[in-house]
């Protein structure tokens, strides 16, 4: 089988971790620990040829190269391409990991192609590889989107305390949709991740207030 690359999108340095746009970091880190379909864990290692941090897994029978970019986020195109060339590896084996506003904690979209929808990391990649959008993403749903101006802190700030348990849940969920991309591809894997919501339900609504006309 072709050798695949997974690359999580985050910032590097201690400030970043555990905020919201680190979770594709998390999600990488995860399935290079988890053993999710492989028969050993991955190691990164800082590949400063390719501005990134770098692992090895075999999964299904398929070489998977794991990537953390080190060149914060709105450059991450320049490790992608770096990798991509260096290994030989075609855009259809490329699975971006990268943080969703514009869905809530509880829910991820893989998705085929595409546009950037906001992502800077994204952005790079897509302007890093000549335009090309044709490769596969996994969205981790870190909103509610505050929107505007707010954004930015929003998706630069931890995960809250009471949001934790659900985090991890889906950080673990991602790894699983991720090994399961790996040997069935993206349609099969959209198929069966897509429509997989662990977002809690809102609290019930007060009832009405009784009707004083009709109280005893």
């Amino acid at each position: 089988m072709a050798t695949k690359l997974i690359v999580g999108l985050g910032n590097i340095g201690s400030e970043y971790i555990g905020t919201r746009h680190n979770a594709g970091f998390s999600v990488v880190e995860a399935l290079a620990s988890a053993k999710i379909g492989s028969t050993a864990e991955a190691e990164f290692k800082n590949v400063k040829e390719f501005s990134a941090y770098v692992g090895k897994l075999n999964i299904g029978g398929s070489n998977v190269i794991l990537a953390k970019p080190t060149t914060y986020m709105n450059l991450s195109g320049r490790a992608v391409n770096a990798i991509l060339r260096y290994f030989k590896i075609e855009f259809e084996e490329l699975l971006v990991v990268h943080d969703d506003v514009s869905l809530p904690l509880g829910r991820l979209r893989l998705q085929k192609a595409g546009g950037a929808g906001g992502q800077h990391g994204v952005e790079s990649i897509i302007e890093c590889l000549g335009g090309r959008k044709d490769f596969s993403r996994l969205k981790f749903g870190v909103g509610p989107d505050p929107g505007g101006a707010k954004r930015a802190q929003y998706v630069l700030s931890r995960i809250p305390v009471a949001d934790q348990e659900l985090y991890q849940k889906m950080v673990q969920l991602s790894a699983e949709a991720i090994s399961f991309w790996s040997t069935k591809g993206i349609l099969e894997s959209m198929n069966k991740y897509n429509s997989i919501n662990l977002v809690p339900p809102s609290p019930d609504v007060d009832p009405p207030s009784q009707d004083p006309d009709k109280s005893e």
